[in-house]
């Protein structure tokens, strides 16, 4: 009788080894289950080129059929729209914190003249990471395009370029990181 008890006590319970292969098969599942996770910065980085080429074809669009031009300011820090002043004056690039302040708030210039339809088209954006690329100001609207324009952007290891064909369409397209 004490023969059982002492072998069927042996066997209760979890060996070192046994543990070692559970925690073994456990660290793969977990290295597998991260790699599946799906780079949510590039998608940022693609989702802020598309709302940007998006809000300029539309600002281009209605500032053609209102027969008003709008301003369009494209830096490092986002990207915002105006419309001229009363005397036709234009806004400055210069004051980029007090975009940033402004877009963070979620105020924006008013266009005026504008559908309405799509309000947030034109509220100040801020990239979802910092960007590099020279500052630019467009005058969308009545203007002839004469040439092609490309702007290269780069955040991080990304690069694209910012490119208005000679229709006045504005696109990017993916370039490689130099």
């Amino acid at each position: 009788m004490v023969s059982r008890r002492l072998r069927y006590a042996g066997d209760a319970g979890f060996t070192l080894i046994e543990l070692l292969i559970a925690l073994a098969v456990m660290a793969i599942m977990m290295g597998v289950a991260v790699l599946a996770i799906p780079n949510h910065d590039n998608r940022y980085w693609q989702d802020n080129l598309d709302q940007l080429v998006s809000s300029l074809n539309m600002a281009q669009e209605e500032s053609a059929m209102a027969g008003m031009p709008i301003v369009a300011q494209v830096d490092s820090t986002g990207w915002r729209f105006f419309s001229p002043g009363v005397n036709g004056s234009m806004p400055t690039i210069s004051d980029s914190s007090n975009f940033a302040n402004s877009a963070k708030a979620g105020s924006g210039a008013v266009i005026a003249g504008s559908s309405g339809l799509m309000p947030d088209v034109y509220r100040p954006q801020l990239w979802h990471k910092p960007v590099e690329m020279a500052s630019l100001q467009l005058i969308l609207g009545g203007e002839q395009v004469t040439q092609a324009l490309q702007i290269p952007i780069r955040q991080e290891n990304r690069q694209a370029l910012l490119m208005r064909n000679r229709n006045g369409r504005f696109s990017w397209t993916a370039s490689a990181v130099q």
